[in-house]
């Protein structure tokens, strides 16, 4: 009941956001951006933590700035998410565009399923569009409450069927295995301690999922990568990577690190971009060898 009630009270707050024009949510956004960092200090030990670590060689004033960047971003990114409410599917392009979405197409049309994965890094609820285009399920980890529910409206706001919980992914891909999907693993959070999947990422011994690479050798499906560019405020453009054709021919876990790869030249050229607040690194790869 509190749940409910909870959940419509933030619809009736957020709608009225989500419909005013791009130029007053990125005021806005300003304003939430001085809260974020100078008011409420969110997380501001982690992301430091996270920036110094991940580029040893700069300078605190450059990390000072990359952190000022990304708390701009951040606020900017919080009410593109609330805006996709209110953005019809007709304007969808004007938020994210596919610069090769033949190369997948070219599977589909074959009959086959293909897998994408990508990291926190841009926008990645903006993937949501690629619903409109793609026969597309995206794993998700559920949350809590009314934020779930949130969460879940905005996701499915142009696809309904188009996000599936992580626990639930393996079975549907395997009943489903003859039907042309691209499956969604946004795959760079930290992982549970049982996962066997290490590599160097960003300067620092990281483990990573193994859900995606697993199932892509088990139903011999091709991977790629997402690489995501933020064109303006409020506007992406994804271009796809191939990571591989034959999972199968690749040793255990190469997959991943090809991932790894891809993702951290993304971070690398643009590092405001990446999502600096999460808890990246929970893991020491020493620990959980004791």
């Amino acid at each position: 009941m509190f749940t409910n009630l909870l959940y419509g009270l933030l619809l009736c707050f957020l709608y009225p956001i989500a419909w005013m024009p791009k130029c007053v949510l990125f005021v806005l956004s300003d304003m939430m951006y001085f809260f974020f960092r100078y008011v409420l200090g969110y997380r501001k030990s982690i992301v430091y933590t996270n920036l110094a670590r991940s580029f040893p060689g700069k300078s605190y004033s450059e990390i000072n700035r990359i952190a000022k960047q990304y708390y701009r971003f951040f606020a900017d990114l919080f009410f593109e998410n609330i805006k996709t409410l209110g953005v019809p599917a007709k304007k969808a392009h004007t938020c994210i565009t596919f610069e090769n979405a033949g190369i997948i197409t070219g599977y589909t049309q074959r009959g086959q399923s293909t897998v994408w994965v990508l990291g926190h890094f841009g926008n990645w609820e903006y993937l949501n569009f690629a619903g409109l285009h793609f026969n597309l399920k995206i794993a998700y980890k559920p949350q809590h409450g009314a934020v779930d529910k949130l969460m879940k409206r905005i996701r499915t706001h142009y696809c309904k069927s188009i996000i599936i919980p992580m626990q639930h992914i393996s079975r549907y891909m395997l009943t489903h295995r003859d039907e042309p999907v691209s499956y969604v693993f946004i795959a760079d959070q930290s992982p549970a301690p049982t996962s066997k999947a290490w590599t160097t990422f960003l300067h620092q011994d990281s483990l990573f999922f193994e859900g995606a690479e697993k199932m892509a050798t088990r139903l011999e499906l091709p991977v790629f990568y997402v690489d995501m560019q933020r064109v303006a405020r409020g506007k992406y453009k994804v271009t796809f990577i191939k990571i591989c054709d034959n999972p199968k021919s690749l040793p255990e876990f190469e997959i991943t690190r090809r991932f790894a790869a891809l993702l951290e030249q993304s971070i690398t050229r643009a590092p405001q971009y990446w999502l600096w607040s999460h808890k990246r690194w929970k893991h020491k790869m020493e620990k959980l060898k004791q």
